[in-house]
């Protein structure tokens, strides 16, 4: 019996002591923050003077193509690999002329590729057809309206084929300053109406890029076919992310 009283004292006196501690560590008074002190911090130190907004501003717009880059091939076939050669050079140069005769300048046409050789029949066992020459060369168009006839007139010269037909714009880059101008202009109506008129000022622009075909690939087919139509319209597009200030 006395132990366990002894062991009832120990227990008393270890649970006042660590309650004593306690009392130490809280203060006796505990001062409260007056309203004017909480929105004082909140407003100096957690929230900014200015809010910042991002937007993302995307345009769009079709243009009918002005000039057009003409692939065009030679083709020449012969037993004597020189005679191949030989022609493949003469209908180049006659073709040089014809385009020079139609206002085409010897600047805007470029020889791509040339080669030369053997070609064979494996039906006949390896038989030699020929030596082929081939040339690829490619020029310029700037007036529309004259493709067709500028297209006649090399094939009557001894072009065999042409590859393809690609409408370009000659100014894509002004067009392209245009079309940035017009994303701007999406974003800031974006802005707009996310702040329900608000005013706000831009802080940052930060231009995307956007996949945009600059150009319509035709074949010679394709071109005749749609010779009395609109060919096709070009679509040029821009992306920006423009950070606002409010």
């Amino acid at each position: 019996m006395k132990r366990l009283l002894a062991y009832v004292m120990f227990v008393l006196f270890l649970v006042g002591g660590i309650y004593s501690s306690v009392q130490l560590a809280i203060p006796k008074t505990i001062k409260r923050a007056t309203a004017e002190e909480v929105v004082e911090y909140q407003t100096e130190d957690n929230f900014p003077e200015e809010l910042e907004l991002c937007v993302i501003g995307n345009a769009t717009k079709c243009f009918s193509p002005d000039s057009a880059k003409i692939t065009a091939v030679i083709e020449t076939l012969d037993m004597d690999i020189s005679i191949s050669k030989n022609k493949n050079f003469e209908i180049f140069e006659k073709v040089l002329e014809a385009l020079k005769d139609a206002q085409i300048d010897e600047t805007q046409i470029v020889l791509d590729s040339f080669s030369s050789y053997p070609s064979y029949d494996y039906n006949a066992g390896r038989t030699l057809i020929g030596y082929y020459s081939t040339t690829v060369f490619t020029f310029n168009v700037d007036n529309l309206d004259g493709i067709k006839t500028c297209i006649d007139t090399i094939l009557e010269e001894g072009v065999t084929s042409i590859r393809n037909i690609n409408y370009q714009l000659s100014n894509i880059d002004e067009v392209y300053q245009d079309v940035l101008l017009m994303a701007i202009d999406n974003a800031k109506t974006k802005a707009e109406k996310v702040t329900g008129g608000q005013e706000f000022s831009i802080k940052g622009i930060k231009e995307e890029y956007v996949y945009s075909c600059s150009s319509l690939y035709k074949t010679y087919s394709e071109t005749l076919e749609n010779s009395d139509t609109l060919i096709g319209d070009i679509e040029v597009s821009a992306k920006v992310i423009v950070e606002f200030g409010i």
